[in-house]
């Protein structure tokens, strides 16, 4: 009540096959709901969604790599803004970015050597990103920072690694304009 925000069940009534949705499945890019299909989401919950919010283009994206680093969709990818998502420049990249249709979508993508490193989150204009030690990545990053006018700040997930935690796992980013961010 207090955010005045609209909350929403995802199984509003008794059903034999429950819906069931990870948040870290879920990437809301500003124009699209991009929702990985997971041993943590189905289906069931991508007609729920669509049914919340049907006026925000839902995407579903068929899992194209588990691992150690990939638990869901945004252990892979995230989005910098509403053009640019972020992604690992290795074949699991291809395959993510390939299977959300990213460019068909018209989004630019980001690709860095550091999967971990594609596990952002951005707050007010400023872009936080878990420490990285690979070079490549460390430019690739700040200088697409610099091209967009963000912020890039580097925070230590020493801690959040030893239960396969990243920084998306943490966050509950709410938005400000009610046009632009869906309710939760």
């Amino acid at each position: 009540q207090q955010l005045k925000m609209e909350v929403h069940e995802l199984n509003p009534q008794e059903t034999k096959f429950p819906a069931y949705c990870d948040g870290g499945d879920v990437l809301y890019t500003g124009r699209h709901l991009l929702v990985g299909v997971s041993d943590r989401t189905n289906e069931d919950a991508l007609e729920r969604i669509e049914q919340v919010f049907p006026e925000v283009p839902l995407v579903p994206v068929e899992p194209v790599a588990q691992g150690k680093y990939v638990l869901h969709l945004k252990s892979i990818v995230t989005h910098l803004d509403e053009n640019t998502l972020l992604a690992p420049s290795d074949p699991i990249g291809y395959k993510v970015l390939r299977a959300m249709r990213a460019q068909e979508l018209g989004y630019d993508a980001i690709r860095v050597p550091d999967v971990l490193a594609c596990n952002a989150v951005v707050v007010n204009g400023t872009v936080l990103l878990q420490k990285t030690s690979c070079k490549t990545t460390q430019q690739t990053l700040e200088k697409a920072c610099q091209e967009r006018n963000l912020d890039l700040k580097y925070v230590d997930t020493s801690e959040l690694a030893k239960k396969d935690a990243a920084l998306t796992c943490c966050s509950v980013l709410l938005g400000i304009d009610e046009n632009k961010v869906p309710s939760l």
